[in-house]
């Protein structure tokens, strides 16, 4: 508490807050660029009241002498070794006291001098002495400003005694001067008083102001961290990872490569045993991503279970596949988790940077997202490199993408219709709308194709509609009990009131909801299942049936059996035509076949395209079937013909109705 109260009334600051340290740090260097000039002056004006006041100045034991020699030995503690801008605050703080008791020792010794000298000489020396003597402790008060403490002591041990002495003096002359120094004494110690609280103030708001530029900087560290780091695996994310590839292309002309990696079936993890144990598989893969990189590439996570990866010094496509086979036989392999066993297995495509070409850092990501199609095309071969013959594809997509937006696409636009039949009586029951592009410079242009690029256009409601509308109003001129399949795209089953569109449009061709019924896939179920839900929900209930498409080409269709009711199964054309290959294939056919009579729904087995399997799906119980060797798809006008054909006399066109 006493040592407290003791700095206070140094004005020393505490070291413990950063203003007190920057406000030590500050009067630490003044005092350094000061105590230099505050010597000088002091044995200037020392040396010339010695001179004025006895005529001569000895170079023997003196007080400018001693004066000099103090300012050494102080001098040598300011500028010694150690002494420095690069002293530690303790030491700073330890050289300022040591200031204020010598200040103190010095100016007894220059106070005791001068009442000396007051006491013998004459007049004239006795003023000359008032007047160097007040000169000094005004001269080194200022000197001091940056150490208040030690600035008001000249003031206080110097001009005080001087004063006194003159003012009890009989003369008025002294009197009169000693007057004058105590006032101009009181007057520079509230100066200095006014110039330490500027100072400090001064210090602390630029302390202040450092402070808040340091954690705005911080601050913006930590955003710029943020924005650029994956959350869940701690890499660089898609945004880094850009940047740092438009730098390489940017900055350098050396041949690197750009790999691109996914997970194979990693949706299935998610679906089947929860996130947290997609997540704990993704941070596994990223640590073996890190460890199989080379020296000097990057690894970031693009999003979901796609990775993107560096590596320079690639220069030739062998070496590219090297490379990417290297870093695939470390990712691949089981990966244990809470005693669970996962198979991992990535496919990885590269683009190379080659010195002469350079090319963008977008038709690099291009590439290497080609090559890796080519690598999922292609399972069991390895990593894919980009080659020119890749570039096909993407170039009709191109095309593709400038054909749609254009405004006369839609009156390119066709339907046909291939029917489905009952296998039991060889009688149409429903006939599926199939669209039908056909352009002057991509030929023909299948849904598969096309209607990918328009949902990523957000162009699909208008298509859509469209196609609705040529089914639609085709569909009215059909008997009573054969119903119109139409194929609602993942963007139309999973949006907001696309049911009362398409209930909207039946209305409008004079259609029921009876008469048509809704094929769905896995694959638009799984864009969002509850939108996806309420949306068929709402067409059941107005009478449509609801079929479920392509049944045995995911992998969670059976969750979708248990959480939706379907009223057909249509079971993809692989599963149909594997059946007729091998005895494994016709097994689980019949099963499927099995578990849709346990369900209560009709099954409909699509590709039939030969007599003998025609023969095999009704031999294990399927009800429907529907492919070219049954009909193959049939223009409206073509369909009319072939319906009136098997029409019985007693049922007229739903248009008649």
């Amino acid at each position: 508490m006493i040592l407290d109260r003791l700095k206070r009334s140094f004005g020393e600051p505490d070291a413990r807050s950063a203003s007190g340290r920057a406000l030590i740090e500050e009067r630490y260097r003044s005092l350094r660029r000061q105590v230099p000039i505050v010597y000088l002056l002091g044995l200037v004006n020392l040396s010339a009241m010695e001179i004025a006041a006895t005529g001569r100045l000895s170079l023997g034991l003196n007080l400018p002498s001693f004066i000099a020699f103090c300012g050494l030995i102080r001098l040598w503690h300011w500028f010694g070794k150690g002494s420095g801008a690069d002293a530690d605050h303790r030491l700073m703080t330890r050289r300022m006291r040591q200031t204020v008791w010598f200040a103190c020792a010095v100016c007894l010794a220059v106070s005791a001098r001068c009442l000396y000298l007051l006491q013998v000489g004459d007049a004239s020396s006795h003023m000359a002495v008032m007047l160097f003597g007040g000169l000094t402790a005004i001269g080194v008060a200022y000197g001091l400003t940056a150490l208040p403490a030690a600035a008001r002591i000249p003031l206080l041990l110097i001009i005080g005694p001087l004063s006194v002495d003159a003012l009890i003096s009989n003369d008025p002359k002294f009197a009169g001067a000693a007057f004058g120094l105590v006032v101009v004494a009181v007057l520079t110690m509230r100066l200095l008083s006014a110039h330490s609280r500027h100072f400090t103030n001064v210090i602390h708001s630029r302390s202040n102001i450092a402070r808040e530029r340091e954690r705005v900087q911080h601050a913006h560290r930590e955003a710029v961290i943020a924005a650029t780091t994956d959350f869940l695996t701690g890499l660089p994310n898609r945004r880094a990872f850009v940047a740092a590839l438009d730098a390489m292309t940017s900055k350098t002309r050396d041949c690197f490569a750009v790999a691109i990696l996914d997970l194979d079936r990693f949706k299935t993890v998610n679906d089947t045993f929860g996130h947290v144990a997609g997540d704990q598989l993704l941070e596994e893969v990223a640590a073996r991503l890190v460890e199989a990189v080379p020296p000097g590439g990057l690894v970031a996570r693009l999003g979901g279970d796609e990775f993107g990866l560096l590596v320079p010094d690639v220069r030739h496509g062998p070496d590219a596949k090297r490379i990417g086979d290297q870093i695939l036989r470390r990712v691949n392999g089981p990966v244990l988790l809470d005693g669970r066993e996962f198979a991992v297995s990535a496919s990885c495509g590269l683009g190379i940077s080659h010195r002469r070409e350079a090319p963008s850092p977008s038709r690099l990501m291009a590439d290497a997202d080609l090559a890796l199609y080519e690598a999922k095309e292609n399972p069991g071969a390895g990593a894919a490199v980009f080659e020119l013959r890749m570039e096909a594809p993407r170039r009709r997509r191109a095309q593709i993408e400038q054909a749609v937006r254009l405004p006369g696409f839609r009156d390119q636009l066709s339907i046909v219709f291939q029917p489905i039949f009952n296998l039991s009586t060889g009688r149409i029951i429903a006939n599926e709308a199939l669209a039908r592009w056909r352009n002057e410079e991509l030929g023909s242009v299948g849904p598969s194709e096309f209607v990918p690029i328009a949902e990523q256009l957000n162009l699909i409601d208008g298509i859509n509609l469209h196609l609705m509308k040529l089914a639609f109003d085709a569909a009215r001129d059909w008997p009573g009990h054969i119903k119109l399949s139409f194929n609602l795209s993942a963007v139309q089953l999973c949006s907001t009131g696309s049911a009362e569109v398409v209930l909207g449009a039946l209305k409008a061709a004079r259609l029921t909801a009876r008469s048509l019924q809704v094929e769905v896939t896995e694959t638009a179920l799984l864009r969002d299942f509850e939108r996806a839900r309420e949306n068929l929900n709402i067409l059941r209930d107005a009478g449509a049936t609801i079929v479920l498409d392509d049944f045995g080409a995911g992998y969670a269709s059976i969750s979708y059996l248990r959480e939706l009711c379907f009223d057909q199964i249509k079971l993809d054309g692989a599963l149909v035509t594997a059946a007729q290959q091998s005895a494994d294939g016709k097994q689980l056919l019949r099963a499927v076949i099995v578990l849709c009579e346990v369900l209560g729904v009709s099954s409909v087995a699509e590709h039939v395209g030969s007599a003998e399997l025609l023969k095999l799906v009704l031999e294990l119980g399927c009800t429907a079937g529907q492919g070219f060797w049954l009909e193959p798809p049939l223009s409206a006008a073509e369909l009319r013909k072939r319906l009136s054909s098997e029409l019985p006399a007693n049922e007229a066109p739903r248009r008649a109705a």
